[in-house]
């Protein structure tokens, strides 16, 4: 979908706590509006809605400055942004559970991402490492599933070495309920690390012993193009140490 208007709104007021979330994905499902709603830490209510009619963006913002039963509005905050691509509109702000970048030197020198997922860790090993450009495609290969208590792991592994490059939460995105949306090859999140931020999307390419997947960052307000995270932040978020330093 190319959506030809986008809006990020800030509702102010008696919000939360009153259904204001589960109404607001409601009616944009029925507008065909794209985008997602979450609860601010001050007490509002903050929604990004975007579509390819403006009539039905502006239709949802009508909407919000009416609030559901129960709500009491007392402003509406509203911006005209640049569209997300997003692929649904739904709650932002719900953990998923856990996710975490290691860094790992052994035979081959990569990065592991892994996602908690059903109380195990999904894992990919990205020869590259994640990026912020959305115009980088990372290779990403599956390989077996990790426990959690591996997540905070740094130092000798074998004959090789580990770092913690990144770690923190996720959501799940996407049309698709997860884990449906990996078995089906296409899984959205949203990720809140120390060094990673914002939408991506796993895509496989190739199935097997070892599935082949792009990891590919989404382009949102956390999207930085042309640049090298590795490079800028190598070290650890535990130990701030580099891998060769371990």
């Amino acid at each position: 979908m190319s959506a030809a208007a986008a809006i990020r709104a800030v509702v102010c007021g008696d919000v939360q706590g009153v259904g204001f979330r589960d109404a607001t994905v409601q009616r944009a499902r029925e507008l065909a509006v794209m985008g997602w709603v979450r609860n601010g830490e001050d007490g509002t209510v903050q929604v990004h809605a975007e579509g390819p009619e403006q009539a039905a963006v502006e239709e949802l913002l009508v909407f919000l400055r009416e609030g559901p039963p129960g709500a009491r509005v007392a402003d509406v905050e509203m911006e005209r942004v640049r569209a997300e691509g997003h692929e649904q509109f739904a709650v932002r702000g719900v953990s998923a559970g856990a996710f975490v970048v290691q860094e790992h030197r052994a035979s081959t020198h990569h990065f592991d991402l892994r996602l908690e997922v059903d109380g195990v860790m999904r894992s990919w090993a990205v020869p590259r490492g994640p990026s912020l450009d959305p115009a980088v495609k990372r290779l990403a290969v599956e390989v077996a599933d990790h426990d959690a208590e591996h997540n905070a792991f740094e130092g000798a592994l074998g004959e090789g070495r580990v770092i913690v490059w990144d770690r923190g939460t996720y959501e799940q995105g996407g049309r698709v309920p997860w884990p449906e949306a990996l078995s089906r090859g296409h899984a959205v999140f949203v990720l809140h690390g120390e060094k990673l931020h914002g939408g991506f999307a796993l895509q496989r390419t190739r199935r097997g012993d070892k599935p082949q997947w792009l990891l590919i960052k989404r382009r949102d307000d956390h999207a930085r193009p042309g640049s090298d995270v590795i490079a800028e932040q190598p070290r650890s978020v535990l130990s701030n140490r580099a891998l060769d330093e371990v």
